[in-house]
Formats: C-alpha cells, sequence, structure tokens
C-alpha cells in the first residue's frame, strides 16, 4: 500500500487545515481528518504505463485541490488523501484490494484502475459495497458488457469503440490500399467486443476481413498468424493486444517480411515510446487517441507544456494522465456538491455531472458512461501525430507504407 507523497505546497496547505481543524474543535483536530480515496493501478505488469501515468493524474489534481484548501464538509475545510495499490495488472487482485481501500482504509470513493480486465472486477467490488467509483481508459462498451443488469455505483469516462472504428476506417480511406483487413484480437473482453465491432463495422466502411486471428493474452507466437495474414494479402491490419503481445507480433511481421500499408493497434500502440521499446518497428503505427495536439480541448497547451518532456512526447501517457486528472476533478466536485462524504450521497452528485475537463465535456448518460471523442494518431519519432480528428476529417497525412516495418 502507498499513501501519495505531498508537495511542499499541498504539506503547507495541509497543515494550514490541520491547524484550522483544531480551533474549529476545540484542539481536537479529529474534524479536518483528510477525506480519504483509494485506487489500485496497474503499476508493475503489462499495463504499467496506464497505471503509472492515471496515477500522476490524480497526484496532480489533489496536489492542486489541497492547495487550494480541499473540500468543504460541514463546514470544514478539509484534504483529500489518497491511498494507492498495485494490483501487478491482475484483474483479481484489484478486486481484493478495492474492498480492502473501502474496508480497511476507510476510503469513501474509489478512482478507477485501467482497461476492461480490471476496471471490471473493481466495478463489481464496488457495486458490492455500495461505493463510487469512476474509471477511464476503459472502453465503454466492453466497460458495459461487464454488468449486463447495470451499474449503480461505477461510472466509466472514455471513448465508444463504435466511433473509434469508424474513425479509423475514415483514416484508411485517406490513403490507397487493397481495402483487405487482417484482425489481431486477443481474447480478453475488449478484444472479443472490438473484433466483433470490426467485422460488423468494415464491410459498412467498403472493407473487407479476409482474416482474424484469435489468442490467448500472453500470446509470444505468431508466425502461423503472420503467414495467414500474408497469404490472404491484407494491406490493412488492425490489432488489439497488450503491450508485449503487440511487441512480438511486430517482430513476426518484420522476420516474415510483412509490410502492409497501414496497421492500427491498439492497447499496445497507447503504450509510451513504444517505436522505442520495439526498436523502431513500431514507427509509423497507428492507434486510437482521446489525445492529442491540435484537438483544442480545454487547457491542451497547459497539460502538453507541463507534462510532454515527463513523458517522452505528446502521446497516450499524457492523455492518460489528462484523463486521471479529469476523472479525479469530478470526483471532488462531486463531494463538493454533496458537501458530505457519504458514499450514497457522492454517487448520486457524479451522476450530475455535466461539464468541461482537460480530458473533454463529461455528461454520463443513465447506464454511467460518458463517451469521450476518439481520433486516430500515427506514430511519428516519439509524439502520436493527429491523422483524423473525431469526425474522421484529414488533419495531418498518414504515412504509408509504415517506415518501421518497411526499413
Amino acid at each position: 500500500m502507498k499513501k501519495r507523497m505531498l508537495t511542499a505546497a499541498a504539506l503547507v496547505a495541509t497543515s494550514s487545515l490541520l491547524l484550522a481543524g483544531c480551533a474549529a474543535s476545540g484542539g481536537e483536530g479529529d474534524s479536518a481528518e483528510p477525506i480519504v480515496i483509494g485506487t489500485t493501478l496497474s503499476l508493475t505488469g503489462p499495463l504499467q504505463a496506464f497505471g503509472t501515468n492515471l496515477e500522476i493524474g490524480y497526484e496532480t489534481a489533489i496536489e492542486e485541490i489541497n492547495a487550494a484548501g480541499g473540500i468543504e464538509v460541514d463546514g470544514v475545510q478539509r484534504p483529500i488523501e489518497l491511498i494507492v495499490q498495485d494490483n501487478a495488472s491482475d484483474g483479481d487482485k484489484a478486486a481484493e484490494q478495492a474492498r480492502s481501500l473501502v474496508l480497511d482504509d476507510g476510503a469513501v470513493a474509489l478512482l478507477g484502475a485501467a482497461t476492461p480486465p480490471i476496471t471490471i472486477p473493481v466495478s463489481a467490488a464496488a457495486e458490492q459495497l455500495k461505493v463510487p467509483v469512476i474509471s477511464s481508459i476503459t472502453p465503454i462498451r466492453a466497460f458495459l458488457g461487464g454488468n449486463p443488469d447495470g451499474y449503480k455505483y461505477s461510472w466509466d469516462v472514455f471513448f465508444d469503440e463504435v466511433q473509434m472504428t469508424q474513425t479509423q476506417f475514415q483514416a484508411a480511406d485517406t490513403i490507397t490500399t487493397n481495402k483487405k483487413v487482417a484482425l489481431f484480437t486477443d481474447q480478453e473482453e475488449d478484444g472479443i467486443v472490438m473484433g466483433g465491432i470490426w467485422e460488423t463495422v468494415a464491410p459498412e466502411a467498403g472493407y473487407e476481413i479476409v482474416y482474424r486471428g484469435e489468442f490467448p493474452v500472453g500470446n509470444a507466437n505468431f508466425a502461423s498468424q503472420v503467414s495467414a495474414a500474408m497469404a490472404a494479402n491484407a494491406e490493412v491490419v488492425i490489432a488489439q493486444v497488450i503491450p508485449p503481445d503487440g511487441i512480438a507480433l511486430l517482430k513476426e511481421m518484420k522476420a516474415q517480411g510483412y509490410d502492409p500499408q497501414i496497421m492500427f493497434m491498439e492497447k499496445a500502440g497507447n503504450t509510451g515510446g513504444f517505436p522505442t521499446i520495439t526498436e523502431g518497428l513500431a514507427d509509423g503505427v497507428m492507434a486510437a487517441n482521446w489525445y492529442a495536439a491540435g484537438m483544442g480541448l480545454d487547457r491542451e497547451q497547459e497539460f502538453i507544456d507541463k507534462f510532454s518532456a515527463q513523458l517522452g512526447g505528446v502521446n497516450s501517457d499524457l492523455g492518460t494522465l489528462v484523463c486521471g486528472y479529469s476523472i479525479a476533478q469530478v470526483l471532488f466536485d462531486a463531494i463538493k456538491a454533496a458537501g458530505s462524504t457519504d458514499p450514497v450521497a457522492i454517487n448520486d452528485a457524479i451522476g450530475k455531472t455535466d461539464g468541461t475537463f482537460p480530458a473533454g465535456k463529461i455528461k454520463f448518460s443513465a447506464d454511467h458512461v460518458a463517451s469521450l471523442p476518439a481520433v486516430q494518431t500515427q506514430w511519428v519519432g516519439n509524439d502520436m501525430i493527429l491523422v483524423t480528428d473525431a469526425d474522421g476529417k484529414s488533419v495531418n497525412p498518414v504515412i504509408a507504407p509504415m517506415p518501421g516495418l518497411a526499413k
């Protein structure tokens, strides 16, 4: 378990809050106790990049609100304390930690992890505990599929897979291909959901799925799948894989000389520094994104200036940080609106969210999701360059074929 470290500014603000609380309570200080928020993140394991950057986003939001005086509850200003646990990219462990954060550490609400295999178990725990959790970096249809009966305490802020898929084919339309598509999808929730959506949307967009390879997470041998995709003459490749599997897939494509005109790689392609960790093979890989320079989001340049050097460029790591910051803001606004640390009151206030945040417009639907616009980006050096906007309109030309495999 890890408690977040306060910056110097936040320490000063928190100390002032505690002194004010002591005065208000005749020296007891109990009324200014921190409001405890919990989170279980993938700080190690294959999803580490998502967890690490969500944590930075959460911490940034907490430092800002504590420096501004915390949150008023029952007439007393109280600081926020975030308790972090590392789930090592394991959904079962994440669910267990979510329960511990509430039952043992006294968390009144949870900030979520990332990706359906982690988010869904945490959401299930929150539903059982009747404590709100707000998540992001989890495609909303896969999230909803995790609980067909509907959520009461779990909320998700991310893109809709259908809209995202449509922008992929619109990006592919900007170059010349034979419109034959090879799919590589793992058997995690989002791989299953996305694979079905691609098979539905492709023919509507004028594309033909000529091969679909399905495999368990952790697959390290793509020899037969790559050979089949090459034999099918697919010039468009779309993959949904975790980072280690994405690296293995690219290495096998290079080994067999498979050089498609365009390649989309979801999840793995959203890993910061992906071209570097693939030794250049991912140069030119496309990936759906929720944050990129030129989208015109609130405080866009501010976050780019503050964090892009630290994160190695303008990429999905920055977008993950911004999503974390934004959903933390949503939670803190809800606590303010509720004027209470009662989980039910906080949950009710979350449902009334309707505002603009650095990640975009957030307003929850009746099924507890808020859809952010997906765009398409391409890895060029250390940056993910905006190629098509949320309406599928071209912003920058696609580099084709992708340099990493064409060398």
